[in-house]
């Protein structure tokens, strides 16, 4: 008897992700991680995530903000439609972390869907979202609809 195994050799992303992006927030530090994605963002390489089970057991620990972020094309163009954020919170020294993974799963999912939730950022970081964004690619923002961007002011 022989096996008829297929597979593919190359890693795909499923179409519904292929416009998922990962920005990143830790302190003045904003920037994009892809590997965040699948739990390997910068930040998170080499963190034990094991040893908490709540954000308590991480007492030394700082939040960094996980920004999941879709792109739409409209009539004008492409611009950004679904941005939700999550977190993440990490004691570099003793390379312990918590992350809720519902809650990261969730936010994702939303973006995915095009839906804007930032309700966990602060103002600040709300604010440094959306220059980032500008920065990144202007082309992306001017095409963005203005009740998505009025939810970063």
């Amino acid at each position: 008897m022989e096996l008829n195994l297929t597979g593919r050799d190359k890693h795909s992303t499923p179409d519904e992700l292929q416009n998922l992006s990962a920005v990143m927030i830790h302190g003045d530090d904003i920037f994009v991680d892809q590997g965040a994605i699948h739990g390997k963002s910068r930040l998170e390489r080499g963190i034990d995530f094991r040893a908490a089970k709540g954000p308590e057991d991480v007492p030394n620990g700082e939040k960094i903000a996980v920004i999941w972020v879709t792109l739409k094309t409209y009539e004008a163009g492409r611009g950004f439609s679904g941005i939700a954020s999550a977190e993440l919170v990490i004691d570099f020294p003793h390379g312990i972390g918590y992350k809720a993974m519902g809650p990261l799963v969730n936010q994702m999912d939303r973006a995915v869907k095009g839906r804007v939730d930032v309700s966990n950022l602060t103002s600040e970081q709300k604010a440094k979202l959306a220059d980032f964004l500008q920065q990144l690619r202007a082309d992306l923002w001017a095409n963005t609809p203005d009740e998505v961007k009025a939810q970063l002011a």
